[in-house]
């Protein structure tokens, strides 16, 4: 059985990262693969929801992430995570138990994600109800070398998800695109 890809969403929140996450899973499921969306909050919530946000709950999230990917992965899954992961030690992690990783680095400026704000964090940060968002109170990492960098301000989701897409055969992680469309005739 052949290897799953892990694509691992990374930025701050309301980069875009679960929007692209999302975009990139349904048009690998297009493409008749198996594909498993494992979004951090969700996965926090439903498995870990007393775990808390200091640096080494943050840790301890994205390591069971990556654990819980690669497991997938090895069974054939093609996974996408949207995870914050604000360090980069998290990623390089992920990335060194995952054979097949790709990092993709949503950059998108604190500014636009204060203004999308679609969880409600940043209003509660204005309201000083929360001080631990990384980007804002906590450090954010940005990768060094990143597979794919999509810039969410500039960038429509579709043109986002082309770039994740082009990477992924770039890689030879997915046949040409001309060689899925003769596939699907």
């Amino acid at each position: 059985m052949e290897h799953g890809i892990v694509i691992w969403f990374t930025g701050i929140p309301a980069s875009g990262k679960s929007t692209l996450a999302a975009a990139v899973q349904r048009e690998l499921e297009a493409m008749g693969l198996p594909v498993e969306n494992l979004d951090a909050d969700e996965v926090r919530s439903n498995l870990s929801p007393n775990l808390g946000y200091s640096e080494e709950a943050r840790d301890e999230n994205t390591k069971r992430l990556a654990w819980f990917a690669n497991k997938l992965a090895g069974y054939g899954a093609n996974v996408v995570i949207a995870a914050v992961s604000s360090r980069r030690a998290y990623r390089d992690r992920a990335r060194s138990w995952c054979e097949k990783f790709v990092e993709v680095y949503v950059d998108t400026p604190l500014e636009v994600c204060q203004q999308r704000d679609p969880k409600g964090l940043y209003a509660r940060a204005a309201r000083g109800e929360v001080s631990d968002i990384a980007g804002m109170h906590q450090p954010y990492e940005p990768p060094d070398a990143p597979e794919v960098h999509v810039r969410t301000a500039e960038s429509s989701v579709e043109e986002c998800v082309e770039a994740v897409m082009g990477a992924l055969r770039e890689l030879g992680y997915l046949p040409a695109a001309e060689a899925v469309t003769e596939a699907m005739e």
